[in-house]
């Protein structure tokens, strides 16, 4: 049994990173003994509830001061944490026979497995599959990279995961080293198949409240698509994560009876809700993977997504599903809600899901990189 310490920086932020973290803790704490290092104290029996996970009585350690310092912070300055993560685990490292980071690049002396959502500290580095969406180096990317001690040799050397074929391509062009793909554990248990006629003809919008999310063009292309003629919804799920712009979806979400803001869900009714809709709506340009574009999929849903990023391999390609500009996304949403032949053709089966994504399929693969960095 060795000691492995996994590294991520809030799991309370509930997102499809803190999903992955989540796995990996309950896939490796049978076989070794983990700690978690991170910023903020999770509460993992509310995680567990979230995420359906079953992670036991873990070691939890965190820098005292670091939490309380960052939630007095309005914005949520992700390369900074990412900076303190590392300096807090890179003081710790040698204490453990392995670290396991989950929350993209670390930099720490010893064996490392990491599994990178996006690479945030290649400097010098514009991938042309990311664009103007990708590493802005200025003076705080600086400032953050030299505060968190971050070596790009140590980055290479590690055993590097990455969560889409796309996104490896990223890491490639940031490290000039290619990753393996791990495709990230998607939770295809509850979402049921219901008939098509007795779902509610309105989209789902699923994710935290932050500004890369777009969920204000989610809501654009909704007041596009009514428009057209048809009579559709939009229910937003997720926590308010960056409060400021989760005031101004609250703005917009004010002046229209048709957008419905559901806050921070349970598992359960995520899944109820997904499953009694015909459409997801998805918005993050140059989107890592897309575990909630995975989990429309599963639960029945035509899932519409920006043409680019790991969601591509998501939707099998299809151009019908894929927008560019806001547009776009209107006239390709208005052509499938016009054609049921269409829409019969782009739906796809909880069982696919489960084969190409599943979570069982995730642990296992991440045991495989563990137990080859610790050999």
């Amino acid at each position: 049994m060795a000691t492995v310490a996994v590294a991520h920086t809030n799991l309370m932020a509930k997102g499809g990173g803190e999903g992955v973290c989540m796995n990996v803790l309950e896939a490796l704490e049978d076989d070794h003994d983990v700690t978690l290092l991170t910023l903020f104290p999770p509460d993992l029996a509310a995680l567990n509830e979230y995420f359906r996970t079953d992670v036991g009585d873990v070691e939890v350690r965190w820098p005292p001061g670091v939490a309380e310092f960052l939630d007095a912070i309005e914005m949520p300055l992700y390369n900074l944490r990412n900076a303190l993560l590392n300096r807090f685990v890179e003081r710790r490292a040698s204490e453990y026979d392995l670290v396991v980071g989950t929350d993209n690049e670390l930099s720490v002396s010893g064996p490392l497995v990491q599994y990178v959502h996006t690479p945030r500290f290649a400097r010098n580095v514009v991938s042309p599959r990311v664009g103007q969406d990708g590493f802005v180096d200025h003076l705080y990317d600086r400032l953050s990279y030299r505060l968190g001690g971050f070596d790009a040799a140590e980055i290479r050397d590690s055993a590097i995961a990455a969560n889409s074929n796309w996104m490896a391509g990223v890491v490639q062009d940031a490290y000039d080293v290619r990753p393996r793909v791990v495709h990230p554990p998607v939770d295809t248990r509850g979402f049921v198949d219901e008939p098509w006629d007795e779902r509610e003809n309105g989209f789902v919008t699923v994710g935290r409240l932050a500004r890369y999310k777009n969920v204000e063009r989610n809501i654009e292309i909704l007041d596009g698509v009514r428009e057209r003629g048809h009579d559709v919804h939009l229910h937003v799920v997720g926590p308010a994560y960056d409060r400021e712009y989760a005031r101004e979806i609250a703005a917009l979400a004010a002046d229209r009876d048709y957008v419905h803001l559901e806050g921070e869900c349970s598992r359960e009714e995520l899944v109820r809700i997904v499953s009694r809709h015909r459409y997801g709506l998805h918005g993050k340009r140059h989107e890592h993977f897309g575990m909630v574009v995975a989990e429309f999929v599963a639960g029945g849903a035509i899932p519409f997504v920006p043409n680019d990023g790991g969601q591509r391999e998501i939707v099998g390609e299809r151009s019908e599903l894929r927008y560019d500009t806001t547009e776009g996304a209107v006239e390709k949403i208005d052509r499938v809600l016009s054609n049921p032949d269409l829409q019969r053709e782009a739906r796809a089966s909880t069982a696919e899901v489960e084969r190409r994504f599943g979570r069982a399929r995730f642990r296992r693969e991440m045991r495989e990189l563990v137990d080859e960095a610790l050999a």
